[in-house]
């Protein structure tokens, strides 16, 4: 015997009723779920920024020095020289405003490749004014740092390419890492994050954390440092080791191989 029309109806009616509740709490339930992500977002977003804050470095913890390194590459568990850097660090005062100079100066495998970084860097936040890139001794970029821009001139197999960068915001010198991170204020667990630009990758973030401390041996006795993880490429960190004391650059290594205090820079100390 069917069933009378009046009980269908409300059969349907039920179940209709029913299906809308359960759609109602299918919306509440994903609804929930997305603020428990945005909230989740947005507790990570707060602790990166509380973990690693932007602070500018501070110049007046770097000090003048002439010093030379030995870089070394490691080779199926060998680390063996394959050549020096040399660097120098000099106060100056351009148009009565103080500003560091900075040389690093490489050379490898007896100069067969040679590259110079020329920084000038404001003395108070070692942000760049103007760098001047050689190699084998022949200007490959020129840069000008503005307060809005970045111009210059790359120069490539006798062909010149202008630099016109527009800047929304400070950066710092991509192609410059121990003494940017050196005049950081380092301490144990410390984590920062910098800006810079760089005329081969452009924008970045160095990422810069301090792992620890060791005792590093060199030719002046033993010196305190930390242990800085850093880099300017995720997944591609380099750690260096900057003195407890003075904040001087002591060296760093890698996977690859390593660059330490010692080695004859004689070649180069008198380049111009």
């Amino acid at each position: 015997m069917a069933r009378p029309i009046a009980g269908r109806i409300v059969t349907r009616q039920r179940r209709i009723t029913e299906a809308s509740l359960a759609a109602r709490r299918a919306v509440r339930k994903i609804a929930a779920a997305f603020r428990e992500i945005a909230m989740l977002s947005l507790l990570a977003a707060l602790a990166l920024q509380i973990a690693a804050p932007m602070v500018v470095p501070d110049g007046g913890r770097i000090s003048e020095e002439r010093k030379c390194f030995t870089l070394s590459m490691i080779r199926d568990g060998d680390s063996r020289p394959i050549g020096v850097t040399w660097q120098t660090i000099e106060r100056d005062t351009v148009e009565g405003d103080p500003v560091l100079r900075v040389v690093v100066h490489q050379s490898v495998n007896g100069g067969a490749f040679d590259m110079r970084d020329e920084f000038l860097l404001e003395a108070a936040s070692l942000r760049p004014i103007s760098l001047i890139n050689t190699r084998q001794g022949q200007v490959h970029v020129r840069l000008a740092y503005g307060p809005d821009r970045i111009t210059g001139v790359r120069i490539e197999g006798g062909v010149s390419t202008p630099i016109d960068v527009p800047l929304t915001r400070p950066v710092w010198e991509g192609n410059l890492f121990g003494q940017t991170f050196a005049a950081l204020p380092l301490a144990e667990g410390a984590t920062f994050s910098l800006p810079y630009w760089q005329y081969d990758k452009g924008f970045g973030t160095f990422s810069v954390r301090v792992v620890g401390s060791e005792t590093v041996r060199t030719s002046d006795g033993p010196i305190e440092a930390w242990v800085v993880e850093a880099g300017a490429e995720a997944g591609r960190t380099l750690t260096y080791l900057i003195s407890t004391s003075g904040n001087r650059e002591l060296g760093y290594r890698a996977a690859q191989g390593s660059q330490a205090l010692g080695g004859d820079c004689s070649s180069l100390e008198t380049a111009p």
